[in-house]
């Protein structure tokens, strides 16, 4: 103001303040519709018992070893095979270690129960359906698949005190209030759909805070080390960290913003007890592999946004990365907290 008068600004401010509103929606446009597209070794014991017999008869003849010698040596091979197995068994990083995964039959829990049993993990799976997605997988034939009702504490609660790990795989993409429910068909790896109580709230947050109240009420012993949780988040839980997010967030379509208040508030729940819980934090973009044919033109999109600096769009993922990248957080007993695509990559680097 110059003489105690106030400038009003002209039509020309206006104009630039809707293009900036329009320019928001756009973005927030855009990323809405990104979430929305989102061994052990064996012996061949027969075999090896045949040849010996061979050996051993041929030597026998010759006036050697007796029946009786032939006996006392196939034990003490039959022992060796034992060992060589159980060597390579526990020479596995989960050996003797229990893992618990809700949702272990989705797009992302089956991929992280498959390489836990590869890795040697005992692998319990908790879902509506506990069925196994694959049954000629071989490493997913090793799963306990669990029917169950995650938003049941008790139910959660027997399963956590069975395990030393959890993973939180559950999640839906449209809710049971977002008008889109019907979606899940296309863009939902395991083609779930939602009930009248599949919301955000009771899906995201109430399963994950069933988990996280589990494992603190879990008997553990004294000065024992935090329990590994791992939580499957989403990129855009991290829009109001970064530049622009906020304002992006601001304008996102009402079915986002509930989910990912629920996101949030199981992140902020997590990380809570780092005496009693060891949190780690995924924040996937979307997610894909060849054969979910429904984001792949999002991909290069996307990648091409992140790469030319829009702070808002992550990289996107591979379901291998993310599964592998989970698999390593959990054997490594630093890393916790937020990982984003870059953590993910460096992650799955220690997985074979």
């Amino acid at each position: 103001s110059r003489g105690g008068s106030v400038e009003r600004p002209g039509p020309s401010v206006h104009m630039r303040q809707e293009g900036h509103r329009r320019t928001w929606g756009l973005l927030a446009g855009v990323s809405a519709l990104a979430v929305a597209l989102r061994s052990t070794a064996f012996v061949n014991w027969t075999a090896a018992k045949g040849h010996l017999r061979l050996a051993v008869d041929a030597s026998s003849a010759s006036g050697h070893p007796s029946v009786s010698g032939q006996d006392l040596i196939l034990r003490r091979l039959g022992r060796t095979a034992l060992m060589a197995e159980g060597s390579s068994a526990s020479a596995l990083p989960g050996a003797g270690k229990k893992l618990l995964v809700l949702g272990g039959n989705g797009y992302v829990g089956r991929e992280v129960s498959r390489l836990a049993v590869k890795r040697g993990y005992s692998v319990t799976s908790l879902s509506r359906r506990g069925e196994n997605p694959e049954p000629d997988d071989e490493f997913l034939s090793q799963v306990r698949w669990v029917q169950g009702d995650a938003t049941d504490f008790e139910t959660v609660k027997q399963l956590t005190s069975e395990n030393d790990a959890a993973v939180h795989a559950v999640g839906l993409l449209f809710d049971a209030n977002s008008g889109l429910a019907n979606l899940n068909l296309i863009v939902s790896g395991s083609k779930s759909t939602p009930g009248e109580t599949s919301t955000y709230d009771n899906i995201s947050r109430k399963t994950a805070f069933n988990l996280i109240e589990a494992v603190k009420q879990k008997m553990r012993m004294p000065f024992s080390e935090p329990v590994p949780v791992l939580f499957v988040s989403a990129a855009e839980a991290g829009w109001l960290e970064v530049p622009f997010g906020k304002e992006v967030d601001a304008v996102a379509p009402g079915w986002l913003k509930e989910y990912l208040v629920a996101k949030r508030a199981v992140e902020e729940k997590i990380q809570s007890t780092p005496d009693v819980i060891r949190p780690v934090i995924f924040r996937p973009s979307l997610i894909w592999s060849w054969e979910k044919l429904d984001v792949l033109p999002l991909i290069p999109v996307f990648n091409l946004a992140n790469t030319v600096g829009v702070p808002f769009v992550d990289k996107t993922v591979t379901v291998s990365t993310l599964s592998k990248s989970i698999i390593a957080a959990l054997e490594d007993k630093d890393v916790s907290g937020v990982q984003r695509f870059m953590q993910m990559e460096q992650l799955e680097t220690q997985v074979e």
